[in-house]
C-alpha cells in the first residue's frame, strides 16, 4: 500500500520528526514489511510563503534515497506539508512523473489505492483531460476531484461525487473487468491547498495487504488522525507511539487554518450505487 501523511500547523513548521525520526516515521514504515516493501517512489510537497505549491519528488526507493528524501524534509517548512510513499497500481510506468504528490494550479494530491477504471472516469473529465500529464490512475481521480470541486465549491462533496461517479460508471463498464467486483480498490486522499488538507478515507476491496505494518490491529485501509504540538496529523498509519484516532469509514476530514489555529472537521459519508450503499471494506 501508498503510505499517505499530512501535518497542518498554525505556523510554519517541520515535519521532518513524522518523517523520519519518529519510531514508526513515514520513511520507517517504507520497508518494515520486507515482504511488501514501497519501493515505486516517494514526494514531499508543501506551500511557500507566497501560498504556491513546492514539490520534490522521485521515482527511487526513499529507502535508499533516504538522504535525498531528508534534505526535501528539511526544506518542508510550512503550515501544510503533504507526503507520501509510493506502491505502484500494476500497470503504471515507476518513474519521477508517475510520484505522488501531484501538483495543479494551487492544489496537491496524493492517493492510496488503485483506480481500475482511470479511462473511464478519464472519459468524463471534459476539459479537465487535457491536464492530464501521466496515465497514472490517481492523476485521473486528481482531477476527478477537481472537476466536481469546480461544480460543487466543498471539497468534502467533491469526493462524495468522486465515488459515486465511480459506481455509475461502473455499472456501463464492468463487463471489461471480470477479474474484479468494484471500480477501485481504495480511494484514500490527501487534497491540499494553502489554507487547508481535506482527506477521503474510504476502500471497497483489499490491496495487498490486510493490515499495517507498524500497527498490526489497524486495517489497511483505515487512516489515523491525531495532534501534536498544536499540528494535526492525517495519516495512513500512526508515526509515532502516541495516542491516533482512528478514522470510520467512509469518511472526510478536513483541517483547515482558521484565526491561527487547526479547525478540524469530520464528516460520515452515505455515498450511494444505483445498485444501493457503495461497499466499504472496513466493514465486511
Amino acid at each position: 500500500m501508498c503510505r499517505l501523511f499530512a501535518q497542518v500547523s498554525p505556523a510554519p513548521r517541520s515535519a521532518r520528526t513524522s518523517l523520519l525520526d519518529a519510531e514508526f516515521s513515514l520513511l520507517k514504515q517504507a520497508d518494515a514489511d520486507p515482504k511488501n516493501p514501497q519501493t515505486d517512489g516517494w514526494g514531499v510537497a508543501w506551500f511557500d510563503a507566497a501560498g504556491r505549491p513546492r514539490l520534490e519528488k522521485s521515482g527511487g526507493s526513499a529507502a535508499a534515497q533516504k538522504d535525498r528524501f531528508a534534505r526535501a524534509a528539511d526544506a518542508a517548512v510550512s503550515n501544510i506539508v503533504v507526503a507520501h510513499i509510493r506502491a505502484a497500481s500494476r500497470g503504471i510506468p515507476v518513474d519521477d512523473a508517475h510520484a505522488h504528490p501531484f501538483v495543479d494550479g494551487s492544489w496537491i494530491f496524493a492517493h492510496n489505492g488503485s483506480l481500475t477504471i482511470r479511462r473511464e472516469v478519464a472519459a468524463e473529465l471534459g476539459a479537465r483531460r487535457a491536464r492530464l500529464k501521466t496515465d497514472s490512475d490517481s492523476e485521473v481521480y486528481f482531477q476527478q476531484f477537481l472537476k466536481h470541486l469546480d461544480a460543487c465549491g466543498d471539497p468534502a462533496r467533491a469526493f462524495e461525487l468522486c465515488v459515486e461517479e465511480d459506481w455509475l460508471l461502473w455499472e456501463s463498464c464492468r463487463a471489461r473487468y471480470p477479474e474484479t467486483d468494484a471500480p477501485y480498490t481504495a480511494l484514500n486522499a490527501l487534497a491540499a491547498e494553502a489554507r487547508g488538507v481535506y482527506a477521503l478515507c474510504h476502500a471497497a476491496r483489499r490491496g495487498l495487504a490486510d493490515c499495517g505494518v507498524c500497527h498490526p490491529d489497524q486495517p489497511w485501509s483505515v487512516m489515523s488522525l491525531a495532534e501534536r504540538e498544536g499540528s494535526m496529523l492525517i495519516s495512513s498509519e500512526g508515526v509515532d507511539a502516541g495516542a491516533w484516532t482512528r478514522l470510520s469509514p467512509p469518511e472526510t476530514i478536513s483541517c483547515t487554518l482558521t484565526g491561527g489555529r487547526v479547525q478540524t472537521r469530520r464528516r460520515s459519508l452515505t455515498p450511494r450505487s444505483p445498485r444501493g450503499a457503495v461497499p466499504e471494506v472496513s466493514r465486511r
